[in-house]
């Protein structure tokens, strides 16, 4: 019996990976079933008991996301079952609250607000509502309200969209006034600049679905109808992967799905652009076949359960009935406005022939700021696919160092490993480190543009119950030396969730113990104000032991120091521990598409290094081969210093002296019919130059990642080009072969020739000048 019940489920999940696969918008038939079919997996063990448990053990994000879930699977299926769902779910929600109101906060219950209300709606709809609801409805929105929390990001705008449903539902409720008053701030904080500083991609998705919704909810669709705002809708659709992927940058996950649908059909009918709905059948048809399995997995799984009812709601958008279709744009750098107002930032730098499935397309993320922004990743390739294989789709989620990226390093070796010291790994327990963070990005609190001031210092971790962590010395670092802010001998300022030890010779220091696997914050109460020529960086010494006594031990550090000026989104200024900084800045950023080939530039100052210059030069054949010249301007201060060209792979398979190859990661990507791709494997090939080193480094961070590297010693003013060589290819087309039909040459003006045969043995020879002067020659 257990036999046939697998073969079923293997059955019904088989049937949910067909697709139409022809017409390039959704119906309606295509992905409905298909939502409805995975989300009764995801929740078949759902039962009464299992919600109060929930709800008892605040869950009160997934506990509100499934009520609403449930609804608006109703009101697109209109079946039942899905109606006495969501009742179960509210009806017992509200009786555990009202009995003990603790059990309304919970882990991110920002979100909470605007799926309770959205499901009260619904039920209100079919007199589904039990007795009392109402006021615990208003002592919920009660207690989440802030009137303070204005910012331009998802958090925000989940609590605005929260108070709107409020508002509509609740016109009398005593605190409607200050709800409404929120709500209109936090319109207008980002309807000033007609865009939002948020730097990743699923996130963007949220705050953009929730932006649209306030919208519709409280009459203001015409505010969104404009040119600025159809520019901004257009700047997330000319991202999108000529396979359909959405691409992920800053602290994201690969790959934001069903949310993106659902915004792509809702800007669609708000501009009358039919490539929205293009863009939306593309990602559900390709990301449909690759979807992990814990999006069908039977059992009970109410994250993945809740993000099918983004399909839900696609099937309760009005009929489009629009022809026009504007063209996504090729080679582009796309342009952004941050929360200060100051517009036409570079965004993202994207390389493409066309928006055709298949076509060879590469993203370098350019602004890096804002929330969830990876700043030291400034100007790193964090995508690239080729046959419709994200081949580099990022390993940068919680990942913020440089040398998490594809780009060019420049910094102090120790000689234990390139480009990380492994002598220097944070996972050794037992061992003091100096860590801080560069405060030089904080905002300014006087006329004096070199002024700043820190309020307090947080300390964050997170790790396995019982991990210690020891803290001491903490200073200012700068120019000007040291500067003691406390030497921790003390528990004077500290949190209560500190002790003090002694530790002999090793001095006092301020004891962290972690009670479980949860974020564990701790505060210390010092301020300082303080000019940026004499200091830089605020951090401190710590060591960590594992409660096992392992030499090795995972732990998630990062230092927060608070802006004595704060802005919304900009309280304050973090890093994790371990981070090689990389304060670079965008001078100049450019691309092009001509005959089928593409070509970026992209001009990096204080590259890793103040004074030190960057220029990549990039061009992404039609047959998807990239090449990437890098001239690298030491600036001064940088005697010994090594620079490194860096290729992140997610595995090593064979390798040579200076090139690498990968057979990629151990998922196999599929096309839209389901097949695998057979276009999966990546070769790192680095020029040779005198003086240059070559080899990899095993990571142990996010995926564990194969680091790549070519490496030279660098003479402060003396240029220096590096040339990498990436090849796309199948198994069939041998590293070995590969490797040696690629020549590489870069002569005393900078200027690189490159010369490849490819496997139907056509050739190609590539041409960039350190001008930015660029061809692609062909011999058939």
């Amino acid at each position: 019996m257990k036999a046939m019940k697998l073969k079923s489920c293997f059955l019904l999940i088989g049937l949910l990976l067909v697709c139409n696969v022809y017409a390039q918008e959704l119906c309606r038939a295509d992905f409905l079933p298909k939502a409805s079919a995975a989300f009764d997996l995801l929740t078949q063990k759902y039962s009464e008991e299992r919600i109060v448990k929930e709800i008892r053990a605040k869950n009160v994000r997934w506990v509100t996301n499934l009520m609403s879930a449930s609804a608006v699977f109703y009101k697109a299926t209109h079946e039942k079952r899905y109606l006495d769902m969501s009742e179960q779910v509210f009806g017992n929600a509200i009786r555990e609250w009202k009995k003990n109101e603790k059990l309304m906060h919970g882990k991110d219950d920002f979100f909470a607000l605007q799926n309770l209300a959205l499901a009260y709606e619904i039920l209100q709809d079919n007199d589904r509502l039990p007795m009392g609801a109402d006021e615990v409805m208003i002592r919920f929105a009660d207690l989440h309200f802030d009137p303070d929390f204005v910012i331009d990001n998802n958090q925000g705008q989940e609590r605005a969209l929260g108070f709107v449903r409020m508002c509509n539902l609740f016109p009398d409720a005593p605190g409607v006034s200050h709800w409404k008053e929120y709500v209109d701030k936090m319109w207008h904080f980002w309807y000033r600049n007609k865009d939002v500083d948020e730097t990743a991609t699923l996130y963007a998705s949220i705050h953009l679905n929730d932006i649209i919704n306030i919208a519709i909810e409280s009459d203001k669709v015409a505010l969104l109808k404009t040119p600025e705002i159809r520019r901004w809708f257009e700047r997330y659709r000319d991202q999108q992967a000529p396979s359909g992927y959405m691409p992920e940058y800053g602290d994201d996950y690969f790959f934001a799905y069903n949310n993106w649908i659902l915004v792509f059909e809702k800007m669609a009918r708000l501009t009358g652009d039919a490539s929205f709905r293009k863009a939306a059948w593309k990602l559900f048809t390709i990301g449909y076949p690759n979807l992990d399995i814990k999006y069908f997995k039977p059992g009970w799984n109410l994250r993945q359960a809740c993000d099918w009812a983004a399909l839900a709601e696609v099937a309760l958008l009005p009929t489009f009935f629009e022809k026009s279709d504007s063209p996504v744009r090729t080679s582009l750098v796309t342009t952004r406005t941050n929360r200060k107002g100051k517009t036409d930032i570079p965004d993202q730098l994207l390389l493409r022939a066309s928006s055709e499935a298949g076509t060879p397309f590469i993203m370098s993320d350019l602004y890096a700021s804002g929330t969830h922004q990876h700043p030291n990743l400034r100007g790193t390739i964090n995508y690239f696919e080729v046959d419709d294989n994200p081949l580099f789709h990022g390993v940068q989620r919680h990942a913020t160092d440089v040398r998490h990226g594809n780009t060019v390093v420049l910094m102090k070796e120790n000689g234990s490993g390139f480009p990380f010291d492994e002598k220097g790994s944070r996972l050794f327990t037992n061992s003091w480190f100096t860590d801080c963070v560069d405060f030089s990005q904080s905002t300014e609190i006087s006329g004096d543009t070199a002024m700043r001031g820190m309020r307090k210092m947080t300390f964050r971790f997170q790790g396995e119950p019982g991990e210690e962590i020891y803290i001491k010395n903490v200073r200012l670092i700068g120019k000007a030396g040291n500067r003691l802010l406390h030497d921790c001998s003390t528990l004077e300022n500290w949190s209560k969730n500190v002790t003090l030890v002694d530790l002999g010779k090793e001095g006092k220091a301020v004891k962290v113990v972690l009670p479980d696997k949860n974020v564990c914050f701790v505060n210390l109460d010092v301020a300082a104000d303080f000019s940026l020529n004499d200091y830089r960086y605020i951090g401190c010494d710590w060591k960590h032991t594992a409660k096992s006594g392992a030499k090795k031990s995972v732990l998630d550090f990062m230092i927060r120091a608070y802006n004595k000026v704060s802005h919304p989104g900009e309280e304050y200024i973090h890093e994790k521990v371990g981070t090689l900084f990389n304060p670079n800045t965008v001078r100049e950023a450019m691309a092009e598409t001509r005959e089928g080939d593409s070509y970026g530039r992209i001009v990096l100052d204080d590259q890793c290094v103040d004074g030190s210059v960057l220029q990549r030069n990039m061009v992404l054949t039609k047959e998807g081969i990239l090449v990437i010249q890098d001239h690298l301007l030491p600036g001064a201060g940088t005697e010994g210093y090594t620079a490194g060209s860096l290729w992140q792979l997610y595995s090593l398979d064979k390798s040579g002296k200076n090139w690498f190859n990968s057979t990629g990661e151990n998922k196999k990507w599929k096309d839209r019919s389901g097949k695998d791709i057979e276009t999966n494997q990546l070769l790192v090939y680095f020029e040779e130059q005198k003086g240059r080193h070559f080899g990899v480094q095993q990571q142990e961070y996010t995926v564990k990642p194969v680091t790549t590297f070519a490496k030279q010693k660098v003479i402060p003013g003396s240029a220096v080009t590096f040339v990498t060589i990436i090849v796309p290819h199948t198994a069939l087309w041998k590293a070995e072969d590969i490797v040696k039909a690629i020549s590489a040459q870069t002569d005393a003006t900078h200027q690189s020739n490159v010369w490849i045969t490819l496997a139907n043995k056509n050739n190609l020879k590539i041409e960039i000048t350190k001008e930015g002067n660029w061809k692609v020659e062909r011999n058939e």
